[in-house]
């Protein structure tokens, strides 16, 4: 947890400003030995055991609203999130009182600009690289079936949650459901896609043997 404190000058007022931002981009120190941690959609996947100062690498996509949390864990956690555009940039940080628990463990919501590896640091505060202590943090990962930004593709492919023929599903595609500007890529992933309600995209591949149901309307923009 965070303390605050109350500084006259300019100079110290500067110099905790400059503190508190060094403390927002936690390194690590080694791997959590958890492997691409299983991401449902809508709901949390399963609890992970993983230690302090270390890394977790998990796949997110372009677009996708994901949440991580470490809300149940016995210490004061801060996450910190990098992806691999370029090599290991800082993309986000959460210590306190994040969206899914208030208090001092750490959650966050992060929407990916890149789709492929993200690594997930874990601390306990302040950026301490080991938990000399031996307790691990509890960390789980959510995709959210709200807040994803439009892509120009999004692949048919149930990631996590998914598991019916909805279209408008939002968990039955890699990024976000198709839209206008949106290239729609149909993969051989069964239950295969069935359209009720008039939809739009800007292109749309289907993959042999793949078939899209149309029961509405789908009408491509380009």
């Amino acid at each position: 947890m965070k303390k605050v404190y109350s500084f006259s000058g300019l100079v110290l007022l500067l110099g905790l400003l400059w503190s508190v931002e060094s403390q927002a981009q936690c390194s690590w120190s080694g791997y959590s030995n958890v492997n691409y941690p299983t991401i449902n959609c809508g709901s949390f996947g399963p609890n992970y055991s993983i230690g302090s100062g270390t890394y977790t690498y998990f796949t997110a996509y372009a677009g996708v609203n994901y949440t991580i949390s470490s809300c149940g864990s016995s210490f004061d956690t801060q996450i910190t999130i990098y992806d691999a555009n370029p090599a290991w940039s800082y993309r986000a940080y959460n210590d306190d009182d994040g969206p899914d628990c208030g208090g001092a463990a750490a959650s966050i919501s992060y929407t990916a600009t890149y789709t492929g590896d993200h690594l997930m640091i874990l601390n306990r505060y302040n950026c301490q690289a080991h938990d000399f202590t031996g307790v691990s943090a509890i960390v789980k990962w959510r995709k959210n079936t709200s807040g994803c930004v439009a892509q120009s593709s999004s692949t048919w492919q149930s990631i996590g949650g998914g598991n019916d023929a909805n279209w408008f599903n939002e968990c039955n595609w890699t990024n976000c459901v198709p839209g206008t500007g949106t290239n729609a890529i149909i993969n051989n992933n069964a239950p295969l896609p069935v359209i009720n309600s008039a939809a739009v995209c800007n292109t749309i591949t289907v993959n042999a043997p793949a078939t899209v149901t149309i029961n509405s309307t789908l009408t491509p923009t380009q």
